[in-house]
């Protein structure tokens, strides 16, 4: 069974993995939906239930598995296919954990110019639909973030930070990415291709642009380091940060203070941006002399 799909061509390659992707999340939703119906079923709408919050993050971590990890794992068992789990430069490494942490003000300015983003006139209901959306997905995001014991501290790190930063690297980075590079020979293409689906994907159009430049910085450090571990750290670092700090601080506290990070001045938003480049910069460096 190894390597079956290996002598295929890449669009077979791209339709047996998009049947992988299919068969895996339904499946391991099947399995969320088993674990719901032993355990009972709560009021799925009482956001402010212990009981409810618990089930939608079994949920969330069945159909994290079954799509984002599972899948790449599988596609590379039956096409030899390499996800680039190799080792990583220590100095490179460090430089993306501070890239993360350096452009949060960045991430947060274009997020602000995102929301405030409107589209034509005859799209308004398209419109009020993604901003109700939204509100939905920062209602459930606050539900998730109500941590009272450090084991709440555990699940919510395990859940947002490592199932999503492991499992969404495998998947966009690990193959989306290569597939995309294999089928056009050209790497700027690919990762921005690959950044554009992993925002697309999360559904959340008011955070679409800042999601594509942090999808595309973790596609060049993919590039540049030529380890998976790289972008897998540096994503993880993305969320883990924003949990622990909710931890600590509290989601009504913390949620204006990071965004008035970017509403706050330009100038700083615009050091942190140009901060993250220069990182970006001095990783892609390190690189070419790795290579020479």
């Amino acid at each position: 069974m190894k390597g079956i799909w290996q002598s295929t061509s890449i669009q077979m390659k791209m339709m047996y993995f998009l049947l992988l992707l299919i068969a895996s999340f339904v499946l391991f939703y099947l399995i969320g939906l088993v674990g719901l119906l032993v355990g009972g079923v709560p009021n799925m709408l009482d956001l402010s239930d212990g009981n409810t919050i618990s089930v939608l993050k079994w949920m969330q971590a069945c159909s994290a598995i079954g799509l984002f990890i599972v899948p790449p794992l599988l596609f590379a068992y039956f096409t030899n296919h390499k996800l680039g789990m190799n080792s990583v430069n220590r100095h490179q490494l460090l430089l993306a954990i501070a890239f993360m942490l350096l452009t949060i003000s960045f991430i947060n300015g274009l997020a602000v110019w995102n929301e405030n983003l409107h589209l034509p006139s005859f799209l308004a209901s398209l419109e009020s639909w993604m901003r109700q959306a939204e509100a939905e997905a920062m209602r459930m995001t606050k539900a998730f973030l109500v941590m009272d014991t450090p084991l709440d501290l555990m699940v919510n790190i395990l859940i947002i930070a490592v199932i999503p930063a492991l499992g969404e690297e495998l998947l966009f980075r690990g193959v989306i990415q290569k597939l995309f590079l294999k089928w056009n020979r050209k790497v700027h293409l690919s990762v921005w291709l690959t950044a554009f689906v992993f925002s697309a994907v999360h559904l959340q159009f008011l955070g679409f642009f800042p999601r594509l430049i942090l999808g595309a910085a973790l596609g060049y450090m993919l590039v540049w380091s030529g380890s998976l571990w790289l972008p897998i750290i540096a994503h993880f670092t993305n969320n883990a940060f924003a949990v622990v700090v909710t931890y600590f601080i509290g989601f009504d506290k913390v949620n204006p203070s990071m965004e008035s990070m970017g509403s706050e001045g330009g100038g700083i938003v615009l050091i942190s941006g140009l901060g993250g480049l220069l990182l970006l910069y001095i990783m892609k460096e390190m690189s070419v002399k790795k290579k020479l």
